[in-house]
């Protein structure tokens, strides 16, 4: 029984785990000799208070790793950050949270804390970590640009990793590969189902490369593959391309944006009795909803139902004269996802109202969590996704919900990726762009989906104009950076 993080670090040091961790492609493997001489050099090299911050650069090393278990044991609160972060953008994520020191494997920076608060109770003896401390402070930029630290207590971890390994059927027989950084809760997760169940983690070392991750899939002899969907989307076409094949696979995962169903199909078709999980979550709850895979053909399009142990409403805004409140939308109408439950986080780092919004209920921890995400949810239950409240575009009266456009457009087998943003007219009034990174991005090709595109999407549902880009920017968890393509467009005119 897990009750903090912490029990997975003393776990370990007591030689109850029987899981492996490697790291591919140096062959590396975590062992407790290595964890005992890290946790050394800490000790003598790393000083701070119980609840103090730590940046943590999440490098794909035993150091990383054996890092963040001695913190949590400790009572730190761990703030992971990509290892390839400029040191501008840490400094102003470390100085937002006020915190203590940076470490990257060995090599450790004392920030200069003025202003750090002084805490109520001055004990006298060893604090002791308990589920209700913070674990985690992850930071996103949001929609906002400006970085967000999502608070998650240990009790918010061990509910969600639960959670998600249930019906995950996770056991010790699992060999997990982690293709997202450390810094990305996607990639920590399989991090912590590792060292909480006993099955094995490949944490993979190198920026992503489609036959490269192949052969990683079929040398370790990997049975549970998490994705987003611009890496299946690419993995599904080498495969096809190359035949190659995964005798091992059996489950993929998905997260950070919708997985097409013709992603689905293809993986299916080329990996047999393989079990896809699409799933929807975001980092302030971690994980919302997922799909059955028994569900995916009478389900399509659809990303599941609550999560175990969570609650998932669709709601409606209402301003009456009894004020505002919140009103649940009928099945088949479209209405802003709210969850609540234990996975959800407990707010932001100094921050009220930013993102994500929780409304409090009747007591301490009864808050929904007002996701900012558009869904609709069919009469047995199943939640689709429509877009995001800030996404939502209004092109001639009509609202227009990229997610699901782009769903549709990335069914064309000439497509490759496709990104729906917001963009005004010669009038200045606002219309629909459409971004497509084409296979083969010839004359012939753009002619033929532009004829495809009026013959499939309603004139008042088409996006007004048609951009081809050669190559979409993704973002550090590998979904299509639409900042970048709004940007792009600005200094095109």
């Amino acid at each position: 029984m897990l009750f903090s993080l912490s029990c997975l670090h003393l776990k370990v040091q007591q030689k109850r785990w029987s899981g492996q961790i490697h790291f591919y492609p140096s062959g590396q493997t975590l062992s407790t000799e290595q964890m005992v001489s890290h946790q050394c050099w800490l000790t003598e090299n790393l000083k701070f208070d119980f609840g103090d911050k730590i940046v943590v650069v999440s490098t794909p090393t035993p150091e990383t790793v054996t890092t963040m278990l001695w913190l949590w044991h400790h009572g730190a609160v761990v703030v992971p950050v990509k290892h390839d972060m400029n040191i501008h953008d840490i400094r102003k994520i470390s100085d937002d949270c006020h915190a203590v020191a940076m470490i990257k494997d060995q090599d450790v920076t004392a920030f200069d804390v003025t202003n750090k608060q002084q805490s109520l109770f001055r004990e006298n003896s060893r604090r002791q970590v308990c589920g209700a401390d913070l674990a985690l402070l992850i930071y996103t930029s949001g929609s906002t640009g400006k970085p967000k630290g999502i608070m998650l207590s240990h009790n918010n971890v061990i509910t969600a990793m639960y959670s998600i390994a249930s019906y995950l059927k996770i056991d010790e027989n699992e060999h997990i590969i982690g293709l997202s950084p450390l810094s990305f809760d996607y990639g920590l997760y399989q991090l912590l189902f590792s060292l909480a169940f006993d099955c094995q983690f490949t944490l993979y070392e190198q920026d992503f490369h489609p036959i490269k991750v192949l052969k990683a899939l079929n040398e370790q002899k990997i049975t549970l593959l998490p994705v987003v969907p611009a890496i299946a989307i690419s993995l599904s076409k080498v495969m096809r391309a190359l035949k190659r094949q995964l005798p091992d696979l059996r489950k993929v995962t998905n997260t950070g944006g919708h997985l097409g169903e013709t992603v689905i199909t293809d993986l299916e078709a080329l990996v047999p009795g393989l079990e896809v999980y699409a799933m929807y979550g975001l980092t302030e709850c971690k994980r919302a909803l997922y799909l059955p895979p028994e569900k995916t053909a009478s389900k399509k399009g659809s990303v599941g139902i609550a999560i175990p142990g969570l609650e998932a409403k669709l709601f409606s805004t209402v301003t009456d004269e009894g004020g505002q409140h919140y009103q649940q939308v009928q099945p088949g109408e479209i209405g802003e996802l709210f969850v609540r439950g234990s996975t959800v986080m407990q707010g932001y780092y100094g921050m009220a109202g930013a993102g994500a919004n929780l409304i409090p209920g009747a007591y301490r921890d009864d808050n929904w969590l007002a996701t900012g995400d558009l869904f609709a949810q069919d009469s047995d239950g199943y939640f689709f996704f429509k877009g995001r409240t800030k996404e939502l575009i209004k092109q001639a009266g009509f609202c227009i919900y990229p997610t699901e456009s782009e769903a549709i457009i990335e069914k064309n087998e000439l497509v490759n990726l496709a990104a729906i943003i917001g963009a005004e007219d010669k009038f200045g009034d606002e219309v629909a762009c459409l971004c497509l990174q084409l296979h083969d991005d010839t004359p012939d090709n753009q002619t033929a989906i532009q004829d495809w595109l009026k013959q499939t999407i309603d004139s008042d549902y088409r996006p007004r104009t048609v951009r081809f880009i050669d190559k979409m920017q993704l973002t550090a968890n590998s979904k299509v950076d639409k900042k970048s393509l709004v940007a792009k467009l600005a200094l095109e005119g």
